[in-house]
Parts: C-alpha cells; structure tokens; sequence
C-alpha cells in the first residue's frame, strides 16, 4: 500500500503590516459607503469614556489584529481621529511632522505631545486630528499609530524623532 500523501500545511497567514491596516481601516472609515451614523459615532469616542458600541462592532467586524483589546484608548483614539479628520485623512506620502511645521503647530504643543504617555497622548492625539481637519489636511496617520501603540521605550522613541525630524526639516526650509 503506497504512503498517504500528505496535503501540505500551509503557514498561517502573516498579519498585515500596520501600515497596511491603518491604511485599510483609513480606506473603510472615509468610504462615501461607510454608515454616516458610525461614523459619527466614531468622531464621538473619546478616551475617558469606555467605548460605544460602534468601536466594538468596528473592531471585531473589520478584523484588528489581535491583542487590539490591550490598547483600546489607542485604538479609540485612532478610531475617532480617522473619523474626525474626513476623507481623505490617511496621505502615506505625507509626514505628520511636515504637515505640523507647515501648519505652523507650535513647537509647544508638539513638545507636549511627543512627551505625552497614555490618556493624556491620546488628548492630545486628537486635538492634532481637529487642528489637521480644519486645515483640511491629510497625514500618514501612521506616525500616529506607532506612536499610540508602540509598547517598547526605543521604538516610541524612534517615532518621536521621525516626527520632530520631519518637523524640523521643514520648518528649517522655510526659514531659507
């Protein structure tokens, strides 16, 4: 009787990057499609409230990676701040840095921000989120997530130097 042939195994899928993500979860939120109600709904979720239950259908219906449960002010407050600032509010191309400098954001309030840890980051992350959307700008909001979700001290500190690094490059061009 000749050996069984065995199927083989396929690896379990790789998670998608978080780029990837928060440009998929940026695409689903500013589609013409997306429910204006949950949308709304997602402007309204703030960090000292526990979540509605929008973020929860939002979450387990869109599939965020897991452990998401673990950092759910971050995920509120990228959730809301998506939602806040419109379509298009995820530009890959755009540094959150640049469009700060540009906008001419204070150096204060980006030095509050890039100190800021936990409820009060989150505050502040979309207090940035408003002052973009009515500038009517577009970021890569990925800045924003690995800022909001980087556990380790290194990378968190990695992010605050991409986004004063990108500050001040630009703002040094435009004294120039």
């Amino acid at each position: 009787m000749p050996d069984a042939v065995l199927s083989p195994t396929l690896p379990a899928p790789e998670p998608p990057s978080l780029a990837h993500l928060i440009g998929q979860v940026a695409a689903i939120i500013g589609s013409e499609n997306f429910p204006a109600g949950e949308r709304a709904a997602l402007k309204r979720l703030a960090p000292d409230r526990p979540p509605s239950l929008a973020f929860y259908r939002f979450c387990f219906q869109r599939r965020l990676p897991d452990g998401w449960q673990n950092k759910t002010g971050a995920w509120q407050t990228l959730l809301a701040g998506l939602a806040l600032m419109g379509t298009p509010a995820h530009n890959p191309k755009r540094p959150l840095g640049q469009a700060l400098a540009e906008h001419r954001y204070s150096e204060a309030r980006l030095e509050r921000l890039l100190a800021a840890q936990d409820d009060v980051l989150y505050t502040l992350t979309l207090r940035v989120a408003r002052f973009l959307a009515a500038k009517g700008e577009s970021v890569n909001w990925l800045d924003l997530a690995q800022l909001l979700l980087a556990q380790d001290r290194d990378k968190r500190e990695a992010v605050r130097l991409k986004i004063a690094g990108d500050y001040y490059r630009h703002q040094n061009n435009e004294k120039d």
